[in-house]
């Protein structure tokens, strides 16, 4: 199991649920709310670590967190062992975070033109002297989020996992695609069940879950220690507790089945990540120096959080009205406004369908 992971006395054996991190997506308001419905472990956004060091604002109000949040992991960009061991010795002073991940696979233009993210895949030894500089310099665990290579035909993984373990690297997260297929398309899961038989570090299993058949397969034909979720939980963070259950079923048992939340339900879920993004937005005013364009609070949410809002409803009676409007609210007011008329509609199709199906 992942070292640095409180174990779960009531599971000890099941696989733990991560939430992966992700650009635009994992702040702290998110990354509550994941860990309140079963994620074991979340990640930060994306952070720069020449941002860090330049104490650019900008940059460190990425890595503010809420209370109530859970382990914590920060996750770093950067292709200068030094200045990646000197981020991580600013990281591990802030007392937020349980170990810190490096990005060497995020395949976007603007990441790999600086040599970063999975422009670092065909050099494992700059690899492995990053992660040795970050452990020098700080305490904290040092894991690695990577892909299986940068195309079918350049399979890099086995040479960056070992790159990885003679560092002394405490875990490694493998999206189990090619850059080349940025975030779609088949993933190999035998790619990924090779490097999990041979590894002698735990590896934990990302892409391509969508469900929690998804990650039940996964973990059957991987071996995988633990599972991590990244889109599919946008606006149904119910799926960590999903694939807790489906993975703690008997193993020729399907998944069990689950009710789908109720309207109640997903008005107070929202509610409460909505009133966390506030709160989060309120605290990194209060802790950071923003330029003076910047919007206010009630503003920044209503902007930030249209990215989780329209998933939380998808599929909802009202729903593609709702979204039609997204660029229409200006304040939480407005928002929760248009949720509760949204989901009005939804509990007269829900009471619409019962009474049709009464004998």
């Amino acid at each position: 199991m992942i070292p640095f992971l409180p174990p779960n006395p009531a599971s000890p054996s099941v696989r733990p649920v991560l939430l992966a991190p992700m650009a635009g997506f994992t702040d702290a308001a998110m990354r509550r709310v994941s860990h309140a419905f079963g994620a074991a472990l979340t990640y930060t956004e994306m952070v720069n670590a020449t941002g860090l060091l330049r104490a650019s604002d900008k940059t460190w109000h990425l890595l503010e967190t809420l209370p109530g949040e859970g382990p914590v992991v920060a996750h770093l960009y950067g292709s200068e062992p030094e200045a990646m061991a000197a981020a991580a010795a600013a990281v591990w002073r802030t007392g937020r975070f349980v170990a810190i991940d490096i990005n060497a696979g995020c395949p976007v233009r603007k990441i790999i033109a600086n040599g970063c993210g999975s422009a670092l895949m065909p050099r494992p030894g700059l690899i492995g002297r990053i992660v040795a500089a970050m452990r020098a310099a700080s305490p904290l665990p040092v894991t690695v989020k990577t892909r299986v290579g940068l195309a079918p035909d350049r399979v890099l993984i086995h040479e960056i996992v070992s790159a990885v373990e003679e560092a002394g690297g405490a875990a490694l997260a493998l999206h189990a695609r090619f850059a080349s297929q940025m975030h779609s398309g088949a993933v190999a899961l035998d790619l990924l069940a090779a490097v999990k038989q041979r590894a002698r570090i735990p590896i934990i299993g990302n892409g391509g879950i969508r469900s929690a058949a998804d990650a039940v397969r996964m973990v059957r034909e991987t071996g995988v220690d633990a599972v991590m979720v990244g889109r599919a939980a946008m606006g149904n963070p119910w799926l960590f507790g999903a694939i807790a259950d489906a993975l703690a079923a008997p193993e020729d048992a399907p998944p069990p089945p689950r009710p789908r939340p109720d309207v109640a339900e997903i008005r107070a879920v929202l509610s409460d990540h909505l009133t966390a993004a506030r709160q989060l937005q309120i605290q990194i005013r209060a802790n950071h120096r923003l330029p003076s364009r910047a919007l206010d609070p009630e503003a920044a949410v209503a902007i930030t959080f249209r990215c989780h809002l329209f998933r939380y409803l998808s599929g909802l009676a009202g729903a593609a009205q709702f979204r039609g409007h997204l660029c229409d609210y200006t304040n939480t007011v407005e928002i929760l406004s248009a949720v509760d008329a949204c989901l009005e509609r939804e509990a007269q199709a829900r009471a619409t369908r019962t009474s049709t199906h009464i004998p």
